[in-house]
């Protein structure tokens, strides 16, 4: 199969683009964790306690090990029962996770000098999903927003309080002297997004010192991250219903990508499955995703995205593009 440049293809896809995980490397290889769960272990952050939640529940996922331990301790308060166990288990499970994320997650002045070239991909797109739970293209889309130029992106988080919009499709419109729009979703949630643990949602806003308003959130112990760090795609989708804000996303977002969608930085990997499904109940007729035109088992690569896009679209298209040539993420025109 060709593996062509960005820009002699980039006229044919313009609706959706779906950034992975990948594209958080590109701005900084510390980003190549496998697990935060894992590096939380490696650093001595997991009690003994937090261990055995963690495998009560059969899971690596922080946001629901933080709202398990919650409601337990809620329940535990309500019948009178005087044990510290599960608060210091809690306590432990949040400690640990803003600890790991500062560890891993790198800071403003470390990529800001490349937040408009990502800013300027994306705005090729009507719909771009960002599948990491890192802030970087909250701060793209930000960067991007400060522009003279008409384009506007909109993640649609716009309601009073920071709250989403349920009629999110009717934020495309635009309304002078904006001339174009993106909707950029996340659909495993994001760093920049807290729920209370009622079940209230709202996207923080602090630009470049928003990490440690994401922290000093969560240690305030009224609120709580909202996003879906790993597991399974079962559990993953356990934990998308959860919400009101990512039931919307795999619900209606993602199927309106329409015709074309790009890929940069996605595996397409087992866990993430339920993604791919959402996409393609949108009809998509092209496929374009990125490669390493260089790297040694391109052809088994490419085999095995042609067959997961055309087992649930067979008549797709599904072509490749160099990730690093011009116009591309990170990379200039």
């Amino acid at each position: 199969m060709p593996v062509y440049e960005w820009q002699d293809i980039a006229h044919q896809f313009t609706d959706g683009l779906v950034l992975g995980n990948g594209a958080s490397i590109a701005f900084d290889g510390q980003f190549a964790y496998q697990s935060l769960r894992d590096r939380a272990q490696t650093d001595g952050l997991i009690t003994p306690d937090v261990q055995l939640v963690f495998d009560h529940l059969d899971t690596v996922d922080f946001e629901l090990v933080l709202r398990m331990l919650w409601h337990a301790n809620r329940i535990n308060q309500a019948l009178g029962i005087d044990e510290p166990r599960t608060a210091n288990a809690y306590e432990s499970v949040r400690d640990a996770l803003i600890q790991v994320v500062g560890a891993i997650h790198v800071g403003y002045e470390v990529v800001a000098d490349r937040l408009q070239l990502a800013a300027s991909f994306m705005s090729h797109f009507r719909t771009v999903a960002a599948l990491s739970y890192d802030v970087l293209v909250y701060w793209s889309i930000l960067a991007g927003n400060t522009s003279d130029a008409g384009h506007r992106f909109k993640d649609c988080f716009v309601e009073p309080g920071g709250r989403f919009r349920q009629t999110w499709s009717t934020l495309r419109e635009n309304i002078a002297p904006v001339t174009s729009t993106t909707i950029v979703a996340y659909p495993h949630g994001n760093l920049a997004l807290a729920a209370d643990y009622a079940g209230d949602e709202c996207k923080l806003s602090a630009g470049g010192g928003l990490l440690q308003t994401i922290f000093d959130r969560w240690g305030s112990g009224a609120w709580g991250p909202m996003f879906v760090s790993e597991g399974t795609t079962q559990q993953k989708v356990a934990s998308i219903r959860r919400s009101p804000y990512l039931s919307t996303v795999l619900g209606e977002v993602l199927p309106s990508m329409s015709n074309s969608v790009a890929i940069f930085g996605w595996s397409i990997g087992e866990n993430d499955v339920h993604i791919l499904n959402a996409v393609c109940r949108g009809r998509a007729l092209r496929f374009a995703v990125a490669v390493d035109p260089n790297a040694n088992d391109l052809g088994l690569q490419q085999a095995r995205v042609i067959q997961l896009i055309t087992e649930r679209l067979p008549a797709a298209q599904v072509n490749f593009f160099n990730r690093g040539s011009a116009g591309c993420w990170l990379v200039a025109p």
